[in-house]
């Protein structure tokens, strides 16, 4: 469908790709992963506006293709109308329009132009099957658990819901290709399960931008890495790939060591040889050392150079001086609502100890962010600088070009700038890729001061809270962090999936660890695979 010959491209302060050759085929669930600010959002915009851009090499693909696109920040363009409505409003134009260009076919005037715009109609409205679209999206919203929704005002939705909402009506167009930028970012864990029935069924072909640790584990049969300015593609599941990659690195820097052991061979024969002819007059000696030589420089050009590995390393070091002590927090009869409507919340009462984890978690809508803004109005007034605020970010700075990840990681420095003794954070793990996102909980959980933090990430939530607590109707209820992670995955996987994706993530950073020291047998071990043959 898309294949990229010899692709080079980057801005004058950064290159990001260098001869590259990967093809996009019909049919693929494809997604493009690599670390924050390496360049995914930019191919993805090139895709789409390919005119803008000056690049070196070539990208074939079809004429007039049919492209969707579903941004990482969707904004609402239209609120009017139910959730079917909204469905149903491109699939009407469409047909308006087809039965405006048969009227103006029946006047009959300047008929080759109108029947060529009319054919081209045709065969757009063939591909999303137009005639039936009232049942198609009755059939998605049932496969995706979304049928209750189907009467509900849009102005009723949420943020997540809508965003959902939007990738719906995108699949049900059926985009020759369809391209989604991080779709479930600021998703709630059911409109997250949602989405990957929905990537799960959809029949077309996928292009999709993610660090959701459960979309990489759930979706998708082929990757993209981009890694060092090229892009590894690989058939297959996340999981499948990332044990492959470091199989295939080791068993590379293995030939290398064997390969540079050998070289260092030829070259003590060529200084033994070297010293001969230095003894001698013999000319035989002078022809061995002219024609081993030449002989090492060919094996050095053979070798090439040592596999790429990408440091993915993040230091986050949140701290409080041991002199000081954490801050409590104590929310008391908070109220919440907005001008002409019902209150949103009312009456929310809880308590944080000094030095406790506690994530607040529940659906799109339920006023997490703003109670959120509130309390650190509230706090900052009483404490000032000693309160530390992670904002969610919104929306990507294209000025700067900086990703969502980017500004996040920004963020997170400025927290790391300065002590704390209560940590604020909204979504802190948004855009973040995994393995920012693995060190980020790390330094939560050795962080001595209190935390308060709204997340949908499941694995941040499991992995870093004591408490949880649950926001739903209005109210807030308790759980312990080891009850709630308990309860998610009894209740929709049939395995502890935070804890087989911990292992799994370990097990890649010890063994990469493991290959820049060069403890290849080590490596070994750890990746599972059999001693290396003599």
């Amino acid at each position: 469908m898309i294949k990229f010959e010899d692709f080079s491209f980057g801005f004058p302060e950064k290159e990001l790709y260098e001869d590259i050759n990967v093809e996009i085929e019909t049919g693929d669930h494809l997604v493009l992963i690599g670390s924050n600010g390496c360049g995914k959002s930019t191919l993805v915009n090139l895709l789409l506006h390919e005119e803008r851009y000056t690049y070196e090499g070539r990208i074939r693909r079809p004429k007039d293709l049919r492209i969707g696109y579903v941004s990482q920040f969707v904004e609402a363009s239209s609120r009017e109308g139910t959730v079917t409505e909204f469905l149903e409003k491109p699939f009407v134009e469409i047909l308006q329009k087809n039965d405006q260009l048969c009227g103006q076919m029946a006047e009959g005037e300047d008929l080759e132009q109108i029947y060529e715009e009319y054919q081209k109609l045709c065969d757009e409205m063939d591909a999303m099957d137009a005639y039936n679209y009232q049942s198609n999206i009755a059939k998605a919203l049932a496969a995706a658990g979304l049928d209750h929704l189907a009467d509900r005002k849009v102005t009723q939705l949420s943020g997540g819901e809508y965003k959902l909402l939007f990738v719906m009506r995108n699949m049900l167009l059926m985009p020759q290709l369809l391209i989604m930028d991080e779709p479930d970012v600021f998703l709630d864990f059911e409109n997250l399960l949602a989405l990957i029935k929905l990537i799960n069924s959809y029949d077309g072909t996928l292009l999709t931008i993610t660090h959701n640790r459960l979309l990489l584990t759930g979706c998708f049969d082929k990757i993209w890495d981009v890694e060092n300015k090229s892009i590894r593609e690989f058939p297959g599941n996340f999981a499948d790939y990332n044990t492959w990659m470091l199989q295939t690195k080791l068993e590379i820097f293995e030939h290398v060591r064997d390969f540079d052991e050998f070289i260092e061979k030829q070259q003590e024969i060529v200084r033994k040889v070297r010293r001969m002819a230095e003894m001698t007059t013999e000319p035989q000696y002078g022809r061995q050392l002219k024609a081993r030589a030449t002989y090492i420089e060919r094996l050095k050009k053979m070798r090439g150079d040592d596999p790429f590995l990408e440091e993915h390393h993040h230091e986050f070091a949140l701290w409080l001086p041991e002199e000081e002590e954490a801050l409590p927090v104590e929310v008391q009869d908070y109220t919440l609502s907005y001008e002409g409507e019902e209150p949103l919340l009312e009456q929310i009462f809880f308590s944080l100890a000094p030095g406790e984890k506690v994530a607040i978690v529940g659906p799109n809508g339920t006023g997490k962010s703003s109670m959120m803004r509130d309390l650190y109005e509230k706090l900052w007034e009483e404490h000032g600088e000693t309160v530390g605020y992670f904002r969610q970010i919104i929306e990507a700075d294209e000025a700067l070009r900086l990703s969502g990840g980017e500004r996040n990681l920004a963020q997170l420095q400025e927290l790391c700038s300065r002590p704390h003794k209560l940590l604020l954070l909204d979504e802190p793990t948004s855009h973040l890729d995994i393995y920012a996102q693995i060190e980020l909980e790390k330094a939560l959980r050795k962080y001595k001061g209190t935390i308060l933090m709204v997340s949908h990430d499941l694995f941040a939530v499991a992995g870093v809270c004591d408490r949880v607590l649950l926001l739903e109707d209005g109210s807030l209820r308790e759980m312990s962090g080891r009850a709630y992670r308990k309860s998610i995955y009894k209740n929709y996987f049939s395995a502890d999936i935070f804890e087989a994706e911990r292992k799994r993530i370990d097990t890649e950073i010890r063994a990469s660890d493991l290959l820049r020291a060069g403890k290849y047998k080590e490596a070994r071990t750890v990746l599972g695979m059999s001693p290396k043959k003599k």
